[in-house]
């Protein structure tokens, strides 16, 4: 059976990460949606998503035939039983929730409302749940963690912990091949901690689980690290963090606070940065939504959710729960806006396409890499329809 990973319907509600991918890439945890989704289905998966940012995702061959695929929710968070009922459907049958809300559908079809709308009763399903937004990802960010450390640590075996380190509760330590951790502080008693392949873990560091450093991350020296958070591939991470998720190849490399936020890839935070996640007055902390293009309430506690390629220069002040949209470059004195839109330069509208371009392949060949074709397409659509 052939597996459409599908986020068109809700990917509004994950702005400012779903402005440059799919879903499908989003990371909390040990993994992203589409390699979770791939663990429990044991099987590859395509993506089909809105159509400017389709062309990142080359493996399209369902676009190409009119076989019956299973095309599934990727908000859906993925369970045995799940699956279960997910695989027992048959063609032009659909799957939702006890709400109604989609989960799955196996179709011919390719035109999404098709897809949804197939003809026939629905099936039922009680016991499923959804990540619902970007501030969910944060809430449901600990049981993530939790639940992949133990698909991880199933059928693999940990690397031994090196004698230069102090460990708390050994066995909820796992270690993938290649990982270098040398003196280092690693409290497992309230969560587990898992060291993807090639990272490492410098001299000095203190840890407390639950906690992911991905592949080929590095936590620097004396670094002081908080449960929940996610360090993804290839991210630098330093300072004080604390309930963060960084999804991949950014970097928080000195001495400052990231707290109760999330930041997308190739994101920059300058030296001495800091962010607030919670007000003076212990009030609810209120939090710019994209979609609905309104101050939403969202808890106690909020940092700041920052999209793909945004930077923010040394000793910048970020407000309790900013929202800065994609490749924002950002500086300015005193405590900064707490809505930052994309292509932000210091505190207003105004980094030039060209420019944005040439600084995104500057930052990506720091790390090896160069700004794709189809990125700078996605680039160019997000600019061309900016207010």
């Amino acid at each position: 059976m052939q597996y459409i990973l599908v986020d068109i319907a809700d990917r509004m509600n994950f702005y400012p990460f779903s402005l440059t991918r799919s879903l499908s890439d989003c990371r909390v945890g040990i993994f992203t949606f589409k390699e979770r989704w791939e663990v429990y289905l044991g099987a590859e998966t395509e993506v089909f998503t809105e159509s400017y940012l389709q062309a990142l995702y080359s493996e399209t061959t369902f676009l190409k035939h009119s076989e019956e695929v299973c095309f599934i929710n990727i908000t859906c968070i993925p369970t045995i039983e799940v699956i279960e009922q997910i695989n027992a459907l048959q063609n032009g049958e659909k799957l939702i929730s006890s709400t109604g809300k989609w989960v799955a559908s196996k179709s011919k079809e390719r035109t999404f409302q098709k897809i949804l709308l197939p003809e026939g009763a629905p099936i039922v399903f009680d016991t499923v749940n959804f990540v619902n937004d970007a501030v969910h990802l944060l809430s449901l960010h600990e049981k993530f963690i939790r639940r992949d450390f133990e698909i991880v640590k199933k059928d693999k075996h940990s690397q031994p912990l090196d004698l230069s380190n102090k460990a708390i509760n050994p066995e909820q330590i796992f270690i993938e091949e290649g990982a270098s951790v040398l003196c280092a502080n690693l409290n497992a008693s309230n969560g587990p901690i898992y060291i993807g392949k090639e990272a490492i873990i410098m001299e000095g560091a203190c840890i407390r689980g639950p906690f992911v450093l991905g592949y080929k991350a590095v936590v620097k020296m004396n670094a002081s690290i908080y449960g929940s958070t996610t360090i993804g591939p290839f991210c630098l991470a330093g300072g004080e963090i604390k309930h963060s998720i960084m999804m991949g190849y950014s970097n928080k490399g000195h001495e400052g606070y990231l707290g109760d936020s999330i930041l997308g890839y190739w994101c920059n935070i300058g030296a001495g940065t800091s962010n607030s996640n919670i007000k003076n007055t212990a009030s609810d902390v209120q939090l710019w939504n994209e979609s609905k293009q309104e101050w939403v309430s969202v808890g106690q506690k909020m940092g700041m959710l920052v999209g793909d390629f945004s930077r923010m220069a040394i000793l910048s002040r970020i407000n309790t729960g900013t929202y800065i949209g994609v490749s924002a470059n950002i500086f300015g004195k005193g405590l900064l806006p707490k809505m930052l839109p994309n292509f932000t330069w210091g505190i207003v509208p105004g980094y030039q396409f060209e420019k944005a371009i040439e600084d995104i392949d500057n930052w990506k060949k720091l790390k090896g890499t160069r700004i794709t074709d189809a990125e700078k397409q996605v680039i160019k659509h997000l600019f061309e329809i900016a207010p």
